[in-house]
């Protein structure tokens, strides 16, 4: 019989937007509620075996459901999550209980902007194959592939990432890489490559990152930084901000900044206070929506936070 655990967690906010789109300007409430169950069982031969399946309850959908076998020689997981890119890219902004990204678009429309807001490799839920290596001192790594969404696409995924975590002068420094590549038939490759340093020391958590992402019309570069401080008291104070720009759409940019404290306020509830500013400039957008509109504005929210 496998061991059985059930978690889950529930967010609750509220949004203060200041917008220059008035379709975006406003008061917002927003919830959000997951349930996880693992299924745990260890073999006679040593591989612990794993079912994971995360369900987000407040509408329905599931998020992560797979399977992984773990020995000496590592993890093989298969099914619905993850690959490498999220497991082993650096994105500062993950320092932030919350952020704002300013509810970009491009158009009057609500089409999506073509810009990047995080550093990310590019990487997805989907239905995948992933292996990681056993950890080897400070080294992990691991690579996946995920195929076409029909038997007639050309749209593979592949991805590769690493991890290297070292001690110095009382520093955990933590180097991170991965890149993915997605297949276009008859048109150039979309690929994206995420790369940076965390530095954690004395309650203070630094880390920056340099994101890239190139396709048929893409040609874009995000940096992003953030620092975080956790007080005795279980007060966390941060700041991230992130600027991203397309050189093959000129003048194409976003700047954002975001400025966050959490409080814990008992075990498993957390209230997150956060304010986040932005700037996108549309530029020459050279595809072919040409009613884009510049943006910018602040956001003020609330968020509680609760893990069962």
């Amino acid at each position: 019989m496998a061991d059985v655990s059930v978690t889950g967690n529930f967010e609750w906010d509220y949004a203060s937007r200041d917008h220059n789109v008035s379709a975006n300007d406003g008061n917002l409430m927003g919830h959000d509620q997951e349930v996880h169950f693992t299924f745990t069982n260890k073999t006679d031969s040593g591989l612990t075996i794993t079912a994971y399946n995360q369900y987000s309850s407040h509408d329905g959908t599931n998020d992560d459901t797979y399977v992984s076998i773990a020995g000496g020689f590592g993890t093989l997981q298969l099914g619905f999550t993850d690959g490498a890119v999220d497991t082993y890219e650096m994105n500062p902004l993950s320092l932030l209980a919350e952020e704002e990204v300013g509810t970009l678009h491009s158009s009057a429309a609500n089409t999506t902007a073509t810009i990047d807001t995080s550093t990310s490799g590019g990487g997805a839920n989907a239905n995948k194959i992933s292996y990681h290596i056993p950890a080897m001192g400070g080294l992990t790594a691991g690579i996946t592939q995920s195929t076409s969404t029909t038997l007639t696409g050309d749209d593979d995924v592949s991805q590769i990432g690493a991890k290297y975590a070292l001690e110095a002068s009382g520093a955990a420094i933590t180097l991170g890489y991965s890149s993915s590549t997605t297949e276009v038939a008859s048109a150039v490759d979309n690929d994206r490559t995420s790369m940076g340093i965390k530095v954690v020391m004395n309650g203070v958590s630094i880390m920056a990152a340099q994101g890239t992402y190139e396709a048929a019309d893409e040609d874009r570069s995000t940096q992003s930084a953030a620092v975080s401080y956790t007080l005795a008291n279980g007060l966390t104070v941060g700041f991230g901000t992130a600027k991203s720009e397309d050189d093959l759409d000129a003048g194409e940019e976003y700047t954002g900044n975001h400025y966050e404290a959490s409080y814990v306020i008992a075990t498993g509830l957390t209230a997150v206070l956060n304010v986040s500013d932005f700037d996108y400039k549309e530029g020459t957008d050279n595809g072919a929506d040409t009613s884009g509109v510049d943006m910018n504005g602040t956001t003020t929210s609330l968020t509680l936070k609760a893990s069962f």
